[in-house]
Parts: C-alpha cells; sequence; structure tokens
C-alpha cells in the first residue's frame, strides 16, 4: 500500500456464539467478524522527474528559462511536502551516454544544499544534439533497467510516482529505434502506474500544427509528444511562450497526486463492504471497486485532501476462521 495515515484496524465481534432459537439446540448462528478500517487523504509524498530536453540549436533561450524556472517548480512541491527527485536527459539517442542523467549531482533533490544550481547546470545540455530528437526513445532508455541499475541508479524509487516532461521544439523522431514509439512510451507508463503509483507525461512543445518559432527557428508540432501527455493526464503548453516559470509552477502541482487506492489488511466478504467519505456513504460501482489481491478499495477518482475514509467489512471466512 502507498503512503497514508490508518488508523489501527478494530475487530468487532458481533454477537458471536448467539442462539437464535433455532429447532436444535446444539446449532448456534455465529454472525460474521466486522472490522472497520480508517484512512486520511494525503498527498502521495514522492515523486520522480525526468526532464527530457532537446539539445539542438534552437533551443538555448528555452534551455535557460527552463533553469530559470525551478524556484517555481519547486516552491509548489515544497508547499505540499513533497520529496522530489530530478533528473535530466537529452534527446540525442546518437552518442555513448544516450538516456544517462545529465549533471553532477545526477539526482537533484531538495537536500542539496542549492538544488537550484544543480537543476540549472543539468539543463544546460547545450545546442549540438543531432536534429533527430528521439525524446520518448530517450525517457524509455533512461528508465530501462540496464541504466537504472547503472549510470543512473538512485534514481527510480519504487513508492513514488513518476512525471516525465518533455521540453522541444520539434516533435519526436524515435522511429529509427522504436517500432512503435507512442505505445511503447504508453506502455512504460502504464506499467509504472501499475505499481499503485500515477506515472504520467507533460510536454512543453510546438502546441499548434502551424508549428512555431523558438529564438527565430521555426518549431514542428509536437504531436506524438501530445498523444502521450493526453493519454496519461500531463501538461501541455507552448515551449516558445516564454512562460516556463509560471508552467513550472503548474507542472509542480501536477506532481501533487493522490492516492485512490487504500490497501486493507484482510480480506473481506465479497459484497459485504461498506465505505464512507467524510461520514457520507458512497456506493460500490459509482464510486469504487473492490480489488482482490491485495484486498483493496479502489476509487474512480481520488478523494479530496484530507478526506476521511471509512470501511467497514466483514471478513472472509477463511480469514475469521
Amino acid at each position: 500500500m502507498r503512503d497514508a495515515v490508518t488508523i489501527p484496524l478494530l475487530l468487532v465481534l458481533a454477537g458471536c456464539g448467539i442462539d437464535f432459537g433455532i429447532d436444535d439446540p446444539d446449532d448456534e448462528v455465529v454472525a460474521p467478524v466486522r472490522v472497520t478500517e480508517t484512512f486520511e487523504q494525503r498527498p502521495d509524498p514522492k515523486v520522480d522527474v525526468l526532464w527530457v530536453v532537446d539539445n539542438t540549436a534552437s533551443m538555448a533561450e528555452e534551455q535557460a528559462a527552463l533553469a530559470d524556472s525551478f524556484d517555481r517548480f519547486a516552491e509548489a512541491a515544497d508547499d505540499a511536502g513533497l520529496a522530489y527527485q530530478f533528473g535530466v536527459v537529452t534527446t540525442d539517442m546518437s552518442g555513448a551516454d544516450a538516456g544517462v542523467l545529465q549533471g553532477n549531482p545526477w539526482i537533484i533533490t531538495p537536500a542539496l544544499d542549492d538544488p537550484g544550481a544543480a537543476f540549472a547546470d543539468a539543463v544546460s545540455v547545450g545546442t549540438d544534439g543531432i536534429s533527430a530528437e528521439a525524446g520518448l526513445a530517450a525517457m524509455l532508455e533512461a528508465l530501462s533497467p540496464a541504466l537504472l541499475d547503472g549510470a543512473n541508479r538512485g534514481f527510480r524509487r519504487d513508492d513514488a510516482a513518476l512525471h516525465v516532461v518533455v521540453v522541444s521544439d520539434d516533435d519526436d523522431d524515435s522511429a529509427d529505434l522504436l517500432d512503435d514509439p507512442v505505445g511503447d512510451a504508453l506502455a512504460l507508463l502504464q506499467a509504472e502506474a501499475a505499481g499503485g503509483h500515477p506515472a504520467f507525461l507533460s510536454a512543453l512543445v510546438c502546441t499548434t500544427t502551424a508549428g512555431c518559432s523558438c529564438d527565430g527557428a521555426g518549431g514542428i508540432y509536437g504531436g506524438d509528444y501530445i498523444e502521450v501527455a493526453d493519454a496519461t493526464g500531463g501538461v501541455v503548453s507552448e515551449v516558445c511562450s516564454g512562460e516556463l516559470g509560471s508552467i513550472a509552477a503548474t507542472l509542480g502541482e501536477m506532481s501533487i497526486t493522490y492516492l485512490d487506492t487504500f490497501e486493507l489488511q484482510a480480506a473481506p466478504e465479497t459484497g459485504d463492504v461498506l465505505v464512507w467519505v467524510d461520514a457520507e456513504r458512497v456506493d460500490e460501482g459509482e464510486h469504487w471497486e473492490l480489488l482482490a489481491d491485495p484486498p483493496a478499495i479502489w476509487f474512480y477518482e481520488p478523494p479530496a485532501a484530507g478526506a476521511v475514509i471509512e470501511v467497514s467489512y466483514a471478513l472472509a471466512d477463511e480469514e475469521a476462521s
């Protein structure tokens, strides 16, 4: 289960061993053991943010703006008590360091003496990258087991959400490296989210089919990046707007996610589960579903910040025996 405040499990033994006047006096009806668990909705406290930064000739101004935007992101994250980790890779997949996190240290955290300076150094990736900006391939490579166990060790935490942010004035050009870049990117993000923590991609790209102009150079519509962002619920914003500071604040807020799954301490009897959110009864099938393995309540929409979730259920026969 992900981090949540859980009030200890309560057992209510409702009328165990009571004789209900059945003809055979040796027969007794034993009421089921009921359990009540209470949770408080809090922000998912950890997020790993992978910045995929275009390092071609037209991106100098955007890299500088991105470096200056760090404080806005950090302020939103700090206000929510978010333990973030930043890593930066380039869209250039032609060299030996393809997918390798940039900077020293290669993981930027709030614990550094000057995380803003470390981020500015990491995102200043230069402008001599090749023009085939393979951002989706770079993301997949950076998050591959080989690099996470090697050069990118320590970046990806099992108990953290994942937010990938692509910053580019071109569309993805990973077709020479991947059969289906968009599908592969979505599959990776879905696999990451299957662990119980959100995983999504945001795209700071050219947002109109007519393209855009960064540093006087023509930018190309980032359709593939936008498709992945839309499918995963990420932010889509114009890279050439010069407003990366305000966008960074939005990205910080987007990275603050809330739990939608609350794991139970025992297996309930199917059909005998009641759920309240802030003392208001919410119905199965309309607001939530019961997951079997491990037993958990999954909400279609995460309860609001600070909400109190109460779950009452009868123990399954094997649990009660």
